[in-house]
């Protein structure tokens, strides 16, 4: 555990003098000229946010590897005693399975374990959005599309496609009106004859 937290600093240190970097660019004039100032700004928000983010994963990640180990170590003392008695082995092997499949479902379903998959699941939904900020900013600032403008244009593609079948399947129903009016129109006017 120690030896996470030191490397937590360390990656936090190293985050901070990336930012404290970006500080001084942003006072430099030059770069001023090529580099907006809201491009760096929403830079070092989001490595700030994806610096806490990733501290964050970590950690859950550790608590759930040591979890995991734990559990597989509690199992196999467990097994271990029980074992010890029997000498045939197939019903040693499925001792063995027992232990460990009761230890391994009481760990799943703890409410802990809970809590740190779904700590896990959160942290890296929010790395991703984390970079896609961005990127959406670079890609604005280049004067690229960006994907919520992208995701736009698709929203508005699909409402086409669907007006558009709606109108085919109309004009389909229109057609098979016109052709059945002649039809009745046709016998009229020859018994009119």
């Amino acid at each position: 555990m120690l030896e996470m937290d030191n490397k937590k600093d360390e990656y936090t240190d190293s985050v901070e003098k990336l930012l404290d970097s970006l500080a001084l660019v942003r006072k430099i004039p030059q770069f001023r000229a090529f580099m907006p100032i809201r491009v760096i700004e929403i830079t070092e928000e989001a490595l700030l946010n994806y610096s806490r983010i990733g501290a964050s994963l970590t950690s859950s990640i550790a608590e759930y590897y040591m979890l995991l180990s734990a559990t597989s170590l509690e199992a196999s003392r467990k097994a271990a005693l029980k074992m010890a008695e029997i000498k045939d082995d197939e019903k040693a092997r499925k001792v063995w399975i027992d232990v460990f499949e009761q230890e391994f479902n009481e760990l799943f379903r703890s409410q802990r374990f809970g809590n740190i998959v779904n700590n896990i699941i959160t942290s890296y939904a929010d790395l991703l959005k984390c970079m896609a900020s961005i990127v959406e900013a670079y890609f604005k600032e280049l004067g690229l599309p960006t994907r919520s403008e992208m995701d736009s244009v698709y929203r508005e593609m699909v409402k086409m496609k669907r007006d558009i079948a709606n109108l085919t399947e109309e004009v389909k129903m229109l057609r098979e009106m016109i052709e059945r009016r002649r039809d009745e129109e046709i016998p009229n006017t020859s018994l009119a004859k």
